[in-house]
């Protein structure tokens, strides 16, 4: 009876809203890597092409359609499994009240499988109601996902605006930064809205998330804040978009255009995108231990590089053939052999570098916190995170707060000095501190700034 009267309580929990245009993603489970030259002559396929799966987990949808440790993926329901926006295209064509079907190579020859999808678990919480919706979007549907607090409404809100990369923003490990976040908001009696980006998710007919522009996220973000109307739960008057990295980018031109109560941002630049970039490479590089004349000459050739790409329209394709240049796009920006820079296609940081954040920044009529981590190498310094404080107060006196948060890094984790976090980035170390050091003061700056806000006169 009780253990019964437990998973009544956590259905409870857990809402659909009314009309459901999406499908549940499946979960594949598996382990993959790139299928390489050398692997592709072990195993006898005539070039490397697939993804290698190197352990199959049980209950997994790959698992039901009888897969197995050290098949090749070569096609899922007939999509290239190949790495990169292809495999992400493919692996969301995985839903919930279809079959899978998979092209694998196994013991030297080509297989079909087929077998039911095992639907990604529904996120749950302790503090709060999770209720799943959908935002309509250019002709598709995004998955919308929000934390009602248990206490009477309506509540104010945060929305969250993540970090640029191409992942979800829903179920984070309990490990995860945003999860300790958001928990932590949600546990104060605020609600939490967020929206998957195109292409990411639960998502249907919005694009394919690394070939998308910076500008169609924006787009996205702008149409799910007016999607909060429908929760008679959330204080419209009373939201304050929360930005961590490239979501505290596009909150200033969200705020601009909605007018929010308040906005929240931490680890972020201000600046023209180029001129970020060749900061970035002058600050971090000798952090992360390069030379620093080496690093002066690779600025002087960032520049060229850059005036090149963003203003004469090079692609980074053909800028590649340039052997000085080609250092560069590996080493610093992740470069694939086409289109991809830092994990986006060139198009994103392109249209980026046409926004002018400044003039965002003053059309803001609400307030502002912000944040700054002291050891946050992503930003660099806290030069723009000030300024950003300082435009705001240009236009409302008073409006404008900055905030340093000491010995914190862009992942609002406590390791100390600038130096160490650079040290523990890439070691297994730096796992123990996710678990352990996640920096709880930005949640009661966050909570403190935003209480004294509605306590204001109106």
């Amino acid at each position: 009876m009780k253990l019964f009267y437990a998973i009544f309580l956590l259905l409870l929990s857990i809402h659909f809203c009314d009309a459901q245009n999406l499908q549940r993603r499946g979960r594949l489970g598996v382990q993959l890597e790139p299928v390489t030259d050398s692997l592709a002559q072990v195993l006898g396929l005539k070039e490397a092409w697939g993804m290698a799966i190197r352990r199959v987990f049980p209950g997994g949808t790959y698992a039901n359609a009888g897969g197995m440790d050290g098949d090749v993926l070569l096609n899922i329901n007939g999509l290239p499994a190949v790495q990169g926006a292809a495999l992400q295209e493919a692996m969301q064509s995985v839903r919930e009240g279809q079959p899978a079907r998979f092209t694998v190579w196994r013991n030297g020859e080509k297989k079909e499988l087929e077998g039911a999808v095992s639907p990604i678990p529904l996120e749950t919480s302790a503090s709060s109601d999770v209720i799943y919706g959908e935002v309509p979007y250019k002709g598709g549907w995004l998955r919308a996902i929000v934390n009602k607090p248990h206490t009477p409404g309506p509540h104010p809100t945060i929305y969250f605006i993540p970090g640029y990369t191409c992942s979800s923003v829903e179920s984070f490990s309990p490990i995860h930064p945003y999860k300790k976040l958001l928990d932590s908001l949600s546990g104060l009696g605020y609600a939490i809205f967020r929206v998957e980006k195109p292409g990411v998710g639960d998502n249907v007919g919005t694009g394919n998330c690394q070939e998308l522009g910076f500008d169609n996220e924006l787009e996205a973000y702008r149409i799910a804040y007016e999607a909060m109307k429908q929760y008679d739960f959330i204080d419209m008057d009373n939201v304050f978009i929360w930005g961590h990295s490239m979501g505290g980018v596009y909150a200033p031109i969200i705020g601009a255009q909605t007018q929010p109560k308040g906005v929240v941002v931490y680890g972020i630049t201000h600046e023209v995108w180029v001129e970020y970039l060749l900061k970035m490479v002058r600050y971090q590089n000798p952090l992360l231990g390069h030379d620093y004349v080496e690093t002066d000459l690779d600025v002087r050739t960032l520049y060229a590089l850059l005036y090149e790409h963003y203003y004469l329209g090079k692609s980074s394709k053909e800028l590649y053939k340039n052997p000085d240049y080609q250092k560069i796009l590996d080493r610093d920006f992740a470069f694939d052999g086409e289109d991809q820079i830092l994990f986006r296609h060139e198009d994103f940081w392109r249209e980026l570098n046409a926004h002018n954040l400044s003039e965002a920044w003053a059309g803001i009529n609400g307030h502002v916190l912000s944040l700054f981590g002291e050891a946050d190498m992503e930003a660099v310094n806290d030069e723009s995170q000030r300024e950003i404080a300082r435009i705001v107060n240009a236009n409302n006196a008073g409006f404008g707060t900055f905030r340093l948060v000491p010995e914190t890094d862009h992942s609002m984790i406590k390791v100390g000095s600038m130096e160490k976090g650079a040290r523990l980035r890439s070691t297994p170390e730096y796992r123990q501190y996710l678990e352990t050091k996640f920096n709880y003061d930005i949640v009661t700056m966050t909570d403190e700034w935003i209480k004294g806000i509605l306590t204001l006169p109106r």
